[in-house]
């Protein structure tokens, strides 16, 4: 790896106390691998989301994208937020935002109908804005973002869960 490259290795072992194999495949392009890892960053650690909502907007976006490491290296964050056994399993079986509360459903509606559909109603706008406000709305549409095209590229680049780990996500 060249001195620049390298220099984005050190940056992103720095901050995420090592490289995970996403980013390992993800640096066979340093520059575009660096952008991403600063975008994650703020997705990840910066965004002052409530937790359980930006692990609504993970689970759901990793679940329309079928990114098995996406969605299995988030489960212990989404326990972290409260998040059921029941609301994730309503996320990966396709059957949410039915049966949800009606804060996690607002979320939840919000990623299907912009993944999906891509537009997003009135209505489910409105109802997400109420509880996460302005900034919020483009919090979560940057959280979607990132997870959903992380999981692709991860998708793409065929990166393996890490050892042992097994995924509970069917397509």
């Amino acid at each position: 790896m060249d001195p620049a490259g390298q220099a984005v290795w050190d940056d992103i072992q720095n901050s995420r106390g090592g490289v995970q194999r996403n980013y390992a495949a993800l640096l066979n392009n340093p520059q575009a691998a660096g952008a991403y890892a600063n975008l994650g960053g703020y997705a990840r650690f910066e965004t002052p989301l409530d937790k359980r909502v930006k692990a609504l907007a993970v689970l759901t976006a990793a679940r329309e994208a079928g990114g098995h490491y996406v969605w299995t290296v988030n489960q212990r964050a989404a326990r972290e937020a409260e998040l059921s056994d029941g609301v994730i399993a309503a996320i990966r079986e396709f059957r949410a935002p039915a049966g949800l509360e009606a804060s996690d459903a607002a979320v939840v509606q919000f990623v299907i109908e912009l993944l999906r559909h891509h537009r997003i109603s009135d209505a489910t706008f409105e109802g997400l804005r109420e509880q996460v406000g302005d900034a919020g709305i483009v919090d979560v549409l940057i959280v979607v973002a990132y997870y959903h095209g992380l999981a692709h590229s991860l998708q793409a680049l065929q990166v393996e869960l890490p050892e042992g780990v097994q995924t509970d996500l069917t397509y």
